[in-house]
């Protein structure tokens, strides 16, 4: 009996999960049984990967929208601060999700403060 994937291969076995022959290199052993590449993902149980919000994220960008309608100079620059320590958590731990919080917070907040200067220096340029 041939390799089902080499022609002219010897076949040392059979899949568990499709009952093909294959030879020694095209099987994997999973828990003691052979497996084909296209069964081999049906033996091993997937694992799902559990998403956790950043909390720090979601306080950054509340921060900055309260911050586009008043109190700017101060939710502005506390806004920046958290969304760079959500991106610092985000980076570090991949099962926890908000980075596009966080990227929006930091760019209103920089948006919040920027237009806080503006104004103050055009209050400041008039005569």
């Amino acid at each position: 009996m041939d390799c089902h994937n080499h022609p002219g291969v010897a076949a040392v076995g059979a899949c568990s999960g499709c009952a093909e022959p294959f030879c020694s290199p095209c099987t994997v052993m999973i828990k003691g049984q052979p497996y084909c590449a296209s069964c081999k993902s049906m033996a091993v149980p997937a694992i799902a990967a559990v998403q956790v919000p950043c909390k720090e994220a979601s306080e950054a960008l509340k921060y900055a929208l309260i911050g586009v309608v008043c109190f700017g100079v101060v939710l502005g620059p506390v806004a920046i601060g958290k969304a760079l320590t959500a991106k610092k958590l985000i980076a570090a731990d991949p099962t926890l999700s908000g980075s596009g919080q966080a990227n929006a917070a930091l760019v209103l907040g920089c948006a919040v403060l920027g237009l806080w200067v503006i104004g103050v220096l055009s209050k400041f340029a008039t005569p």
